[in-house]
């Protein structure tokens, strides 16, 4: 079979998009988290670092799509951010002695739709993260 259509089968049975691929320089995913307003009346970048989450940078990406891309829901010209983090655990709550501590939350997608300035939170952690006030959490423990 000729290269050129075992690469449009290949991209027909994978279902990944013939469009550019994936943004994953680190100053430009910066940027867009800089820009991104939270209800804690800081920018994303800024909350991130407050409350102490990780952002793997080796695994998270932007695409500006020049073509839908419905499994998240973006049109042309949208571009999708997303950011694979580590949330720290939160503090172990009184209970019977001898009890583990509380494991962080590893590998949490954050997702977002950029457009025109404005960012649009697909998952429940972007959602928490850009529009949840001062605390994050229930109680002090996230109190970023």
């Amino acid at each position: 079979m000729p290269k050129a259509i075992t690469a449009a089968v290949l991209i027909a049975v994978t279902g990944i998009p013939a469009v550019a691929a994936p943004v994953t320089d680190w100053k430009q995913i910066d940027a867009a988290l800089a820009s991104i307003p939270t209800g804690a009346g800081v920018p994303l970048k800024k909350r991130l670092a407050n409350c102490k989450i990780v952002v793997h940078r080796d695994t998270s990406w932007m695409e500006t799509r020049s073509t839908a891309w419905p499994e998240y829901g973006a049109g042309p010209g949208q571009t999708v951010l997303r950011i694979m983090m580590d949330m720290p655990p939160v503090p172990k709550q009184p209970g019977p002695a001898g009890m583990a501590p509380n494991p962080p939350a590893l590998n949490v997608p954050g997702i977002w739709i950029l457009d025109h300035g404005k960012a649009t939170p697909l998952s429940a952690w972007a959602s928490a993260l850009q529009n949840r006030p001062v605390p994050l959490g229930y109680d002090s423990s996230k109190n970023c």
